[in-house]
């Protein structure tokens, strides 16, 4: 396909930087305020976009701005031209010698604490010029945002086979019953049946989240019915409600670490059968990767790798 010809106007991207930020913000006033540029400038250079390609962008209200059809079709392109600007400019200035740009990374709530911390600290040490912003969430969100390209990398839990994604299994981790310290008599890290899960009260995220299925399933094979007091999707709500014995939830050893190595909790392999997951690191097809992007999987993949040679708990050396 021929490459279109630009005029010297189509070469301005302040009109799409503009019009970017006026539909995030809402408001030209708020566009305004964070942009340090009057609203009468941001105006006319929206409307000259809108008299150029002779159709409406925004809708205008007493309430603010909201974007059209055509400003919504828009708005996805002027994201993605800003941000391949903003990933061609890291690239070229990474050519001098130091790598730079910030790296986006989806993580399931939990692990987020066990390996972001120690990732910062590498780049810092090493790559002081690339930064990284997270977002956790579980795996239907991350590979919603991977597929929107709101994200450079997942870190992710038994994600399904996704053709445009390209996915590598990091660490397969066990899955643990967890209680406060004390409340069953078991040692830390005796195994749990799965026959006895009827005999306890049970805090669980609801299906069809993708642990929930794995549980039931090991709940399923023991013969037994499950007793779910509470569901809940948040991991954090999940454990502080456990921290006041409100019952017992079911999770991968990996995101338990802090809370062991503190004593707030105790947790016990689920065994007959055995419940395994499998971490993923996974990217798009669809977005090419940036010396930055590569730097930080190279990082994940050397933790999730000191976490496999540490055992069940997963803890970087």
């Amino acid at each position: 396909m021929p490459v279109p010809k630009l005029n010297s106007s189509s070469l301005d991207l302040r009109p799409l930087y503009y019009f970017v930020q006026v539909a995030e913000c809402g408001s030209f006033s708020r566009a305004s305020a964070a942009l340090s540029v009057s609203q009468p400038v941001l105006s006319r250079f929206i409307k000259g976009m809108e008299d150029d390609l002779q159709v409406q962008l925004l809708y205008r209200n007493g309430r603010g701005v909201s974007v059209t059809d055509a400003g919504e079709r828009l708005l996805r392109h002027a994201t993605t031209i800003l941000r391949g600007l903003s990933q061609a400019q890291s690239e070229v200035i990474a050519l001098r010698g130091e790598p730079v740009g910030n790296v986006s990374i989806a993580l399931p709530p939990m692990l987020g604490g066990v390996l972001s911390a120690e990732l910062i600290r590498r780049l810092r040490t090493n790559y002081p010029q690339v930064s990284i912003s997270l977002r956790e969430g579980f795996a239907a969100e991350a590979l919603e945002w991977l597929s929107a390209g709101s994200v450079d990398i997942g870190v992710l839990f038994n994600p399904p086979h996704i053709t445009t994604l390209i996915s590598e299994q990091m660490l397969e981790d066990e899955i643990h019953l967890v209680g406060t310290p004390g409340s069953l008599d078991l040692l830390q890290g005796s195994g749990f049946p799965a026959r006895r899960l009827n005999e306890i009260s049970l805090i669980l995220p609801p299906a069809p989240h993708r642990l929930r299925a794995l549980i039931d399933d090991a709940a399923s094979h023991a013969k037994v019915a499950l007793k779910v007091e509470v569901e809940v999707t948040g991991t954090n709500t999940i454990l502080e409600l456990v921290r006041k014995k409100i019952g017992y939830t079911i999770l991968p050893s990996a995101l338990l670490y802090d809370e062991l190595q503190e004593n707030r909790l105790q947790s016990w392999p689920i065994t007959e059968p055995k419940i395994v997951t499998r971490l993923h690191l996974a990217t798009s097809m669809q977005k090419p990767q940036t010396i930055a992007t590569k730097i930080v999987i190279k990082e994940i993949s050397e933790l999730l790798g000191l976490y496999r040679k540490r055992g069940s708990h997963g803890v970087p050396a």
